[in-house]
């Protein structure tokens, strides 16, 4: 009798902190990005993707290419669900590529990314050039 009740209480424990660490990494989203870019200070080279929410209240994010294993991590915020596809969105200043947000679907909330200090810098340097090539442009990927 005993055993059967330690046997029952270790596996609803070990299924408890399965589940668990599942809340902690759940994948997001999928990409296939034909270009290089840049997560937080991480230079990624085009390839597919896989976007997941890690932490407490998914305030990060981790995008990693399986095939490759380029990676990178990021802090994350979060903004309310919009009419909008399931996409990634890039800033592109000069010729360089920055992921700037993630949205899943028009009824998800969509993971904003903070404008890393390189992609500032860069576009105050073009600001201050006025540079009339390259420039400011939004770039978005739709998610497989």
């Amino acid at each position: 009798m005993k055993r059967n009740l330690i046997g029952t209480l270790s596996l609803v424990v070990l299924s408890v902190l399965i589940s668990s660490t599942g809340a902690f990494a759940q994948a997001y989203a999928k990409a296939s990005v034909p270009f290089a870019f840049t997560v937080g200070s991480a230079q990624l080279p085009a390839g597919t993707y896989e976007v997941k929410t890690i932490g407490a209240g998914n305030s990060s994010i981790v995008i990693q290419n399986h095939e490759t294993n380029a990676a990178a991590m990021s802090n994350a915020g979060h903004e309310q669900p919009r009419n909008t596809r399931a996409k990634l969105v890039f800033h592109r200043v000069g010729n360089q590529y920055f992921l700037a947000e993630v949205w899943r679907s028009s009824t998800a909330e969509g993971i904003i990314l903070p404008a890393s200090r390189q992609e500032k810098d860069l576009a105050k340097e073009l600001q201050l050039a006025k540079a009339s090539k390259g420039g400011y442009e939004e770039v978005v990927i739709a998610l497989n």
